[in-house]
């Protein structure tokens, strides 16, 4: 049966590995102190970690009067395109007589810490997965059996005294360990106001980062993937002024396949005034000022607006 998983999981991912459920929930409890709800992994053995690649080459981008997307989100939605993916193979385990439940980035799994387990990489000090092939460019997924599974992996490496991530990181998040609430890529997508050193954090890039994994040395050739989704659409450099203008319903018809619209056209306007702030549009402050009066009653929106307007008329 080990051999019949390990033929289907070819067929469909690049890179996999699985953990015993016990030895996952162990290794969770000793390192994070984390009790995980159990009734998730009620009738399951062993989970299966996934792995599959970014797309192949980053995108160039446009200039000034622009933002380009994170490399993670070219294309199409990866949720989308792994939860088929993830799908298909439950459907040929199922054929096995094997019970199986798939999830991709939302669900009570540490999914990285679960592929770290499964000996599928080590966990970089940018706290991304690092696999030996395809370093931190891997979208990660996972998926729950009833059997046991047994994939054989060792991990024989690790960042050593490496800390080029760490001094290019503009925000500091990594220099005391991986600090969620300073990382650029994370505050890029939440709903709240910034500072002004916070709006100076974005210069070319509306959503996302990419500095930790752009200057690794184990993503150094890794320019390669097998899912033509992923590969750019021409949608990833985003006309900062259009964006403005734009209805929920004119950016949803671009962007709602794309995984930079899970939280909505507002993030990204937020960032778009980091960027002309940052890009000395003096030109746009009126158009900064409309959309702060059509977003009147969003309060972050408008406090960073604020502050973006104080900058381009200081200069």
């Amino acid at each position: 049966m080990n051999e019949k998983i390990i033929k289907i999981l070819k067929q469909h991912v690049e890179v996999f590995g699985s953990v015993s459920i016990e030895n996952y929930i162990e290794k969770l409890e000793d390192e994070f102190g984390i009790k995980p709800d159990l009734t998730f992994f009620d009738g399951y053995q062993t989970i299966i970690t996934l792995g599959i690649g970014y797309p192949s080459k980053p995108t160039k981008f446009s200039g000034k009067g622009f933002g380009i997307l994170s490399r993670y989100s070219y294309g199409t939605d990866y949720h989308i395109v792994f939860d088929k993916i993830i799908s298909n193979i439950i459907k040929e385990l199922k054929i096995l007589g094997i019970k199986a439940k798939g999830n991709v980035d939302i669900s009570p799994l540490h999914e990285r810490f679960a592929a770290k387990c499964s000996s599928l990489g080590f966990i970089g000090k940018n706290d991304f997965l690092i696999h030996k092939e395809y370093g931190s460019y891997l979208y990660l997924g996972t998926i729950l059996v009833n059997n046991d599974v047994q994939i054989e992996q060792s991990i024989v490496d690790d960042c050593g005294d490496c800390t080029i991530c760490i001094d290019a990181c503009p925000s500091d998040a990594l220099t005391n360990g991986f600090e969620e609430s300073k990382c650029i890529s994370g505050i890029s997508q939440e709903k709240i106001p910034f500072s002004i050193d916070e709006i100076k954090y974005f210069k070319t890039m509306i959503y996302g980062c990419d500095i930790c994994q752009r200057v690794c040395p184990k993503n150094k050739g890794v320019n390669f993937t097998k899912h033509q989704e992923f590969e750019p659409s021409g949608i990833e450099n985003i006309n900062l002024l259009e964006l403005l203008e734009m209805s929920n319903k004119e950016y949803m018809a671009i962007y709602k396949n794309n995984a930079s619209s899970w939280r909505g056209p507002l993030v990204l306007k937020r960032n778009a005034l980091c960027l002309l702030a940052n890009q000395k549009q003096y030109g746009a402050i009126d158009k900064i000022k409309e959309s702060k009066m059509k977003y009147k009653s969003v309060l972050w929106y408008n406090k960073t607006a604020d502050l973006v307007i104080k900058m381009l008329e200081r200069e």
